[in-house]
């Protein structure tokens, strides 16, 4: 058995605390060869003298240079540090738990050095999701494997199985705080109601999008290039048990469902490992104590920024990465309190339709896209144009 080198992006985040706990349980297979965050000095100093073998950074300048000074060790910054991590020739796996656009870039890179890729940052996918499937094509010897809960279900379900067997991939969710308020009350919606998911411990970008269905939206996006799959085949249920990660119906008829407490360990380890299977501590689910599993069809009126998450992949080109960008744009300014919560699925929908960009983007086009779509939301909040 070789020991996986593993650079661990996002690790000062809650991806990368429950990716450092499954790698403690199996210090036997697991080594860490680079930590990077954004800007937490302390918890990253915390880290680094943890594993002191790692190469590090930190992708905020300011925050690298204290790191540096407190550990008395080289820390990189910006994203020539997060690439540096990757380019190390002993890293043998990516896990990618950075939050937004930034974690793309590691993600491309790590493919073309043949590395395994252990993917939460969704917004790779979202953004750049045909790039990343011709460059999987072109690199066989390097694997991506998603660590979103949901993904995870999914891969698992398949077992292997060609996406041309599957009748419909079925994708979770809690429906957030806010799946039984009436519509009325959505505008009094508050920052710290926002941030209360009933279910999951997450950081608060991907809290407030759980609670507007923006997280499903994206998910949706990253399974049809995940798995290939149109997205007529791709369904969105509400499960408010969170014991149900995903399910996929075979053209026979034949359902197939992953089930599991919440606890991410178990997807990020099953990321690391399959399609081997490893022990892992942690509660087990009691189905005799769940009783039963209750699942509901989402409200697309509540809940706008599924439909716009649908729109935007079935248009393709570099709409996604314009809805990503907005919506990362929106959800900032709604977290500084700048906006209100209705808000944030306006702003996207105004950037979405006022869009225009080629439908064959490269990534530098991508690129433009993501930096016209949050100068705009920054323009239509201070022009308070917002509908």
């Amino acid at each position: 058995m070789s020991v996986q080198n593993i650079v661990l992006l996002g690790a000062t985040g809650s991806i990368g605390a429950s990716t450092l706990s499954v790698l403690r349980e199996h210090p036997e297979r697991f080594r860490i060869s680079g930590l990077a965050a954004h800007s937490k000095v302390a918890d990253f100093c915390r880290l680094a003298h943890e594993f002191p073998d790692a190469r590090l950074a930190l992708f905020d300048a300011v925050a690298a240079r204290s790191a540096q000074m407190e550990l008395g060790r080289p820390v990189g910054s910006g994203m020539e540090g997060l690439l540096d991590l990757v380019a190390d020739p002993e890293a043998t796996t990516l896990v990618n738990g950075l939050v937004g656009s930034i974690g793309c870039r590691p993600t491309m890179e790590a493919i073309r050095r043949g590395m395994r890729v252990c993917l939460a940052n969704k917004e790779t996918l979202v953004m750049a999701g045909e790039i990343i499937r011709d460059l999987l094509d072109r690199h066989p010897e390097s694997c991506l494997v998603p660590i979103d809960s949901e993904h995870s279900a999914l891969h698992q379900c398949l077992g292997g199985r060609p996406t041309a067997e599957v009748e419909r991939m079925v994708l979770t969710a809690s429906g957030g705080p806010f799946r039984d308020l009436p519509a009325s009350e959505f505008q009094d919606i508050t920052l710290e109601r926002a941030l209360k998911h009933p279910t999951w411990n997450m950081g608060p970008k991907i809290t407030v999008d759980s609670s507007t269905l923006f997280n499903k939206g994206l998910e949706v996006i990253e399974a049809h290039h995940l798995f290939g799959i149109d997205f007529d085949r791709i369904q969105v249920l509400v499960h408010p048990g969170s014991h149900v990660h995903s399910l996929v119906q075979f053209r026979d008829g034949a359902l197939m469902a992953q089930l599991g407490t919440p606890d991410m360990r178990l997807p990020i380890l099953y990321s690391l490992v399959a399609p081997e299977r490893v022990s892992l501590s942690g509660d087990r689910l009691d189905l005799a104590q769940v009783g039963e599993l209750r699942f509901q069809p989402p409200d697309h009126a509540r809940f706008p920024a599924l439909g716009l998450a649908y729109a935007a992949g079935r248009a393709g080109g570099a709409l996604p990465a314009v809805l990503n960008a907005a919506n990362e744009a929106a959800v900032s300014l709604f977290l500084d309190r700048r906006i209100g919560y209705l808000d944030i699925a306006h702003l996207v929908e105004s950037c979405l339709t006022s869009a225009d960009f080629s439908r064959h983007p490269d990534f530098d086009e991508l690129l433009s896209a993501d930096a016209w779509a949050r100068g705009r939301v920054l323009e239509l909040a201070r022009a308070e144009t917002v509908p």
